[in-house]
């Protein structure tokens, strides 16, 4: 695309002389003068932006002016001759013919040489901010993987708790939890590697999640997921809602509040998908704020990176529960 540009405008350049000449040159010489020129004309053009990269650009200010005078200086005598001739050949000798060459030779030496630097500048400036951006979002993506990955380990860790706890006491629910957890792990380890996934299977894979849970349990826990809205079409990052429930599983008092519920809505409508929980805490126990997960700071910072002016996160951490509001803006 380059390339076509820079054709682009010595043709557009040597059309407008050609224009310009044919009132007073025969058209036969006019077609090898402006061709001439211009050769000279991009001679000075293409050393001049050599000229500004290694020596403009590395701040030797001195020697770039110095060598640029110079080559337009080297290309004056040659441009005044070539016209000169052009003219003596088709019968023009006007008065003042020297100094009319030597002006208009040297202002459309200086020209070149200013729209030269101008250009060469411009492109250093962007080729620099394209790399500059190539680097932050490889560092923007190293993080976010790194964040993702974090999420895994902190997942995997509680349901092998899980599974741990139906292995103790030897429950034949232990096969069916292993089969789930494979499958969970499936998701997590080929879904995760691409951008979006279909917000169906992280609502699977939340499924998934809450229903390992209840196998650990004797009788059923008071868990809510509730689904309302059209899902199909509907694509997120992978993974970034399963921290929220996390959040609410870790933090719930299951083991000593009989009354202990998570309730979890998920809803999708007007171009947005808002994900509420609330779950029962016991407040005098701080151990699980001590350990474990990353949860609702991770989840954070990620849409931070990826979606900064899209989403929303609150918490409100009141006495017996904890609630969480989550809404991210979906693309059309």
């Amino acid at each position: 695309m380059t390339i076509w540009l820079h054709v682009a405008f010595w043709v557009v350049l040597g059309v407008l002389n050609l224009v310009l000449s044919n009132w007073f040159l025969d058209p036969g010489l006019n077609l090898w003068r402006p061709l001439i020129n211009h050769l000279i004309l991009a001679l000075l053009f293409y050393v001049n932006a050599w000229l500004v990269n290694f020596f403009l650009e590395k701040k030797k200010y001195t020697l770039y002016v110095f060598l640029a005078n110079l080559l337009i200086w080297i290309t004056v005598p040659c441009r005044i001759y070539i016209n000169k001739q052009y003219l003596t050949m088709a019968g023009i000798e006007p008065p003042n013919l020297g100094k009319g060459l030597l002006f208009g030779a040297v202002a459309t030496g200086y020209g070149i040489v200013m729209l030269s630097t101008i250009y060469q500048i411009l492109v250093n400036r962007y080729a620099a901010e394209r790399k500059a951006m190539a680097i932050i979002n490889r560092q923007t993506e190293a993080e976010l993987q790194f964040l993702r990955a974090q999420i895994n380990p902190h997942f995997l860790f509680n349901t092998l708790n899980n599974i741990y706890s139906l292995a103790v006491v030897r429950s034949p629910k232990t096969a069916d939890m292993v089969l789930k957890l494979s499958q969970l792990l499936r998701y997590v380890v080929y879904e995760r590697k691409g951008n979006l996934v279909p917000l169906e299977k992280e609502v699977g894979h939340i499924r998934h999640f809450v229903e390992l849970f209840q196998m650990r349990n004797e009788e059923p826990q008071d868990i809510e997921f509730i689904v309302k809205g059209e899902l199909s079409g509907v694509n997120i990052e992978p993974m970034i809602l399963i921290p929220i429930v996390e959040n609410c599983f870790k933090h719930c008092d299951f083991d000593t509040n009989p009354k202990a519920f998570v309730k979890m809505n998920l809803t999708v409508g007007e171009g947005k998908l808002t994900f509420e929980t609330i779950n029962t805490k016991n407040d005098a126990d701080q151990q699980k704020d001590r350990t474990g997960g990353v949860g609702l700071e991770n989840i954070h910072r990620r849409l931070a990176l990826q979606h900064p002016d899209d989403f929303q996160l609150e918490t409100h951490d009141e006495i017996g529960v904890f609630k969480a509001l989550f809404s991210l803006k979906l693309n059309p």
